[in-house]
């Protein structure tokens, strides 16, 4: 969105891949502060009621600390299953994976993750029109085509 450098040294960026079977959907990397620019324009309402959702289903901390002591740095191993859910990868019409990195490296902090079609449904449950729309102009202005 800023045409940044995502390689230069010391960038944090946000990698999402999305998947249909075997097929990808669309991918991206964002650099970390475009991310949190676009992260406000959704509504405080819709981002707790995100927040709530995954506060609800998985506590990141323990994960991550589990999956780090059982999984090491195995990126594939953290991306394995919806991590809400429990669904594996290969079972899931739909999956989306999510990542953190900094000079081209994953950083394991409850990330990287794995959500399948399913949660990603029930997540867009939770939004309003209004912010669906903007996450359809967000989509169509990357990609050029709408995703909700």
């Amino acid at each position: 969105m800023c045409s940044a450098d995502l390689l230069a040294p010391g960038t944090n960026y946000l990698i999402e891949k999305a998947f249909r079977k075997k097929e990808t959907i669309f991918e991206y990397a964002m650099c970390f502060d475009c991310h949190e620019a676009h992260r406000e324009t959704l509504s405080l309402k819709s981002r707790k009621l995100v927040e709530n959702y995954f506060d609800e289903q998985i506590n990141l901390e323990e994960r991550q600390q589990c999956m780090l002591a059982e999984k090491g740095h195995r990126t594939r191993s953290w991306l394995g299953h919806c991590m809400i859910k429990g669904m594996p990868r290969w079972k899931c019409e739909e999956h989306q994976i999510y990542g953190w990195f900094v000079d081209g490296d994953v950083v394991f902090n409850g990330m990287p993750y794995m959500l399948s079609g399913q949660v990603i449904d029930e997540l867009l449950e939770l939004l309003s029109p209004e912010i669906l729309g903007i996450l359809d102009k967000f989509s169509d202005k990357l990609f050029g085509f709408v995703l909700v």
